[in-house]
């Protein structure tokens, strides 16, 4: 089940770069490490969490983070295993380091996470854009994510994995 794969999401995400490949280590975010958190959160404003809608109830949240060399978190995910279905995953939030935004981290870390959710067993990834956020929409739209339906100030967003 989906719900299990939380604890085999750990890996090496190699961003290669014109100048100089990174490496980062991805695993699930410690309850110390909150602070890291909150400050990724304050570089980026208007960021909002989405609930699933239709959870199941065996859906697991995890927080996924994406810390460089010096162990320093840059991105984190924070993903619903088993939501909103039992085969799918929900991204509540994906945040990235206003220093690694364009340079494809993001676009990275995602590309890693779904090929893994697709070997648990994940058939579909589902998420939601704030109206007016058209900067994610985009980045979504560009993995490959199309907009499924119109909600109050925001869109929902599906990709099929399988």
């Amino acid at each position: 089940m989906m719900q299990d794969a939380a604890g085999g999401l750990r890996f090496t995400l190699d961003l290669p770069s014109p100048h100089e490949p990174r490496r980062f280590k991805v695993r699930p975010v410690a309850e110390g490490e909150a602070g890291a958190v909150e400050e990724l959160l304050r570089h980026a404003p208007g960021v909002s969490r989405h609930t699933p809608p239709a959870e199941t109830p065996l859906a697991a949240s995890v927080r996924l983070g994406a810390f460089d060399e010096m162990r320093v978190l840059r991105a984190f995910a924070d993903l619903r295993l088993g939501a909103p279905t039992a085969d799918g995953c929900f991204v509540e939030l994906l945040v990235v380091d206003p220093r690694y935004r364009r340079a494809g981290l993001g676009a990275h870390l995602f590309g890693a996470l779904a090929a893994r959710l697709r070997e648990a067993g994940a058939r579909r990834v589902a998420l939601e854009v704030d109206d007016g956020n058209d900067g994610a929409a985009r980045f979504w739209t560009r993995l490959g994510f199309a907009e499924t339906a119109r909600l109050d100030e925001r869109r929902a967003y599906e990709k099929r994995l399988a």
